[in-house]
């Protein structure tokens, strides 16, 4: 085990303390998640995730190829 000291505006960890007492988990969690995920992934996210819009038309055809799929 190890120690990781990064340097972030105070007002950003206040508010990053908060949302984690908010979920019942110390604000170590959220960051070492956050490196677990980075590493695990390889991948970083920013920002909210994009919300796609699934209509009846693609709903069907997302049926269709499951059924394909799943006869294999």
């Amino acid at each position: 085990m190890t120690t990781l000291t990064i340097r972030i505006e105070d007002d950003l960890k206040a508010k990053a303390a908060k949302q984690a007492e908010k979920l019942g988990v110390p604000l170590t969690l959220i960051v070492k998640n956050a490196l677990v995920n980075f590493v695990e992934t390889q991948k970083v996210i920013i920002g909210e995730p994009e919300v796609i819009a699934v209509t009846p038309e693609i709903q069907k055809k997302m049926n269709e190829i499951g059924k394909l799929l799943s006869k294999k």
